[in-house]
């Protein structure tokens, strides 16, 4: 049975609060002030706190806030708050660590909806596995490799969700950083394993489908729907939606997808029947969202709901002693690819110039360089000489060369034949840049053209 404190030095209030969460059946402990509620928290264990904002002291409630994230961050805090301290307790929200806000007079639903989501993170309606906070998750993590201080750090929290069983996560990180490698691994470890995983990349699709690819449509609904379409959410249902790059989220979807959070339910559109959902949502961004809210482009109420929370994946440059690590990874992983592959391995010159490049794509581009002088590369060894020259000299711009890789795989030969074309796309047709963008002679590249059959002329646009 989940245990509630609440602080507040309004009787009335205290007792009226009490009795509605008694009736839901949890246990439920009240107090006048913080020095009370500091004291009942040294004596017995709470899932929950609901603090109120003012009290006797003007700063009592942050104070209180501050108090219990510095002895137990996940122990979740609901501040009720008036109207017009709503900007404080949105601040305290985004900045300090409160679950969520209440704003008075407080609505019954919306206090037993807010009291249920905050529980749920807490693991408090269900039975969690007890984690050792002192020692590394023993998580499958596949991909996401690394032993720096960060990383680990990043595993444990991920633990603490997984044993848990949250079902809401905001993974923020820049472009390349494996936030979709961090979604997929809590699925595969979580408790919804063996339910879909949905992945969606809000920003690839256009406005004019976003609802109806998460929320369905029925038939008639608009010109095109022919006929009735289950959207993304109820697709998903049991399992996880992964909504990646959230920031792109149209401004008159995100109110939508509020109520779906909220709620728990969808409506199709052109639909009038509302159907439940049980979906966890992982959310991904790249962006600022408290900026983003700032400039009027993501709506306050939606950032707070997601980032109940939140994961963040550090850039490669801020972990530079994972390298090492993460360069035998990728090129064990190339070799199990590449069957016909010489293996590879990287000498210590090469793996020092790795180590002090800045890497602004992140892992994505790290896999991306290393894939191409694998592929490309007739030696057994990889040298410094065969690295890209930005490398060895960060003054100048990226020369990446990529494409996308069916997951059903590619032979050898059509890897090398897709960077031969790709390098002579991306320069115009021009040998000498091509062969830059390689990382190999003029020479080899002709002879690979002549291979494949491609012309410089094939390749050059008119202006």
């Amino acid at each position: 049975m989940a245990s509630i404190l609440i602080v507040d030095d309004d009787q009335a209030q205290l007792t009226i609060l009490q009795r509605i969460l008694k009736r839901e059946g949890y246990t439920v402990e009240i107090v006048e002030d913080s020095k009370a509620a500091l004291e009942n928290l040294e004596k017995q264990m709470f899932d929950l706190v609901i603090s109120d904002m003012w009290m006797s002291s003007r700063f009592e409630g942050r104070d209180l806030l501050r108090e219990i994230k510095r002895t137990d961050p996940d122990l979740p805090v609901l501040i009720m708050t008036a109207y017009a301290e709503l900007n404080d307790a949105v601040n305290l929200v985004a900045h300090e660590g409160a679950f969520y806000y209440l704003e008075k007079p407080i609505q019954i639903d919306v206090l037993k909806r807010e009291v249920k989501h905050a529980l749920q993170t807490r693991g408090a309606l269900g039975e969690p596995e007890a984690v050792n906070d002192d020692s590394t998750p023993e998580i499958q993590i596949d991909e996401i490799i690394g032993e720096s201080e960060q990383m680990q750090e990043l595993f444990k929290k991920m633990a603490r969700i997984l044993h848990r069983g949250v079902t809401q996560v905001l993974i923020t990180g820049e472009t390349g950083s494996g936030k979709s490698l961090v979604a997929r691994a809590l699925h595969k470890n979580g408790l919804r394993k063996d339910k879909p995983f949905i992945a969606v990349n809000c920003g690839a699709i256009p406005d004019t489908l976003i609802e109806s690819e998460l929320f369905g449509h029925e038939k008639g609904a608009f010109t095109d729907a022919a006929q009735q379409k289950k959207g993304l959410f109820e697709v998903a249902n049991e399992g996880i939606l992964f909504l990646d790059e959230i920031g792109d989220l149209p401004i008159q979807t995100q109110s939508k997808l509020l109520h779906v959070l909220e709620e728990r339910n969808i409506r199709r559109v052109g639909g009038t029947q509302s159907i439940k959902v049980d979906v966890c949502v992982i959310a991904a961004t790249n962006k600022d969202l408290i900026q983003a809210v700032r400039d009027g482009a993501f709506r306050d109420d939606l950032y707070f709901r997601l980032n109940v929370i939140p994961l963040h994946v550090p850039p490669l440059r801020e972990h530079p002693e994972d390298i090492p690590m993460l360069v035998n990874y990728l090129i064990d992983k190339f070799s199990n690819e590449y069957a016909e592959a010489l293996p590879k391995q990287v000498t210590p010159q090469a793996m020092s110039a790795l180590r002090r490049y800045e890497w602004p794509g992140n892992i994505r581009q790290l896999e991306n360089y290393l894939r191409r002088i694998f592929v490309l590369s007739e030696n057994e060894v990889i040298d410094k000489d065969e690295l890209p020259p930005e490398i060895l000299d960060t003054s100048l711009p990226t020369t990446d060369v990529e494409f996308d890789i069916p997951e059903e795989g590619v032979s050898l030969e059509e890897i090398i034949k897709e960077y031969v074309y790709s390098a002579l796309a991306r320069s115009n047709g021009n040998q000498i840049q091509a062969a830059k963008l390689l990382g190999i002679s003029r020479r080899k590249l002709q002879h690979r053209m002549q291979k494949y059959e491609l012309q410089s002329q094939d390749f050059k646009t008119e202006l």
